[in-house]
């Protein structure tokens, strides 16, 4: 389906209000409804799903994710029902990244990868969202909540070239999955 490169953006699913005893926000985990919407994402994407209906060729061949555990939860929980799930990167530097350093981590995913998932946070990737695809998504009106899921093509032949409005929206998806 897709022309050129993919790029998937996943922004972890819904959590606990409060950090463990002792812990900072980098140490929320997921709440219950952000481990079900995880697991229905999962389910979606694995072997058994129906891969959101955007074919084997989309499907991410690296993972990029935060190392909040949250989402290194959220990754973890959408990967499982692949028997062969891409390598995952975990980036210190995605956590609280501005819309800029998300992509820059982008522009370095060797050239060989073709389809790429970033796994992170907002505001940085509802920024992104709106600002990739060529024209506004209506959907988006309401924000980029918890587990969304925005999968774009790029006609780009090197990740560092990602500009805004460049990008053909493959699907956006919400849960409930």
């Amino acid at each position: 389906m897709a022309k050129g490169r993919s790029l998937w953006l996943l922004r972890h699913a819904k959590t606990v209000r409060h950090p463990p005893v002792g812990g900072s926000d980098h140490e929320r985990t997921l709440a219950p409804r952000g481990r079900r919407d995880a697991d229905a994402l999962g389910q979606r994407l694995g072997d058994h799903g129906d891969h959101l209906g955007l074919g084997d060729d989309v499907m991410p061949a690296l993972v990029l994710c935060s190392t909040a555990a949250r989402t290194v939860e959220t990754t973890e929980r959408v990967l499982a029902g692949l028997a062969e799930p891409p390598p995952v990167s975990y980036v210190r530097s995605l956590y609280d990244a501005s819309p800029g350093e998300v992509l820059e981590q982008v522009s370095m995913v060797d050239e060989d990868i073709t389809s790429v998932m970033v796994v992170g946070h907002n505001p940085a990737f509802e920024t992104l969202v709106a600002a990739l695809p060529k024209s506004p998504i209506p959907s988006l009106k309401a924000g980029f909540g918890t587990c969304g899921l925005a999968v774009f093509d790029l006609p780009v032949r090197r990740w560092d070239e990602i500009v805004p409005r460049i990008a053909t929206v493959l699907g956006v998806f919400h849960p409930p999955f």
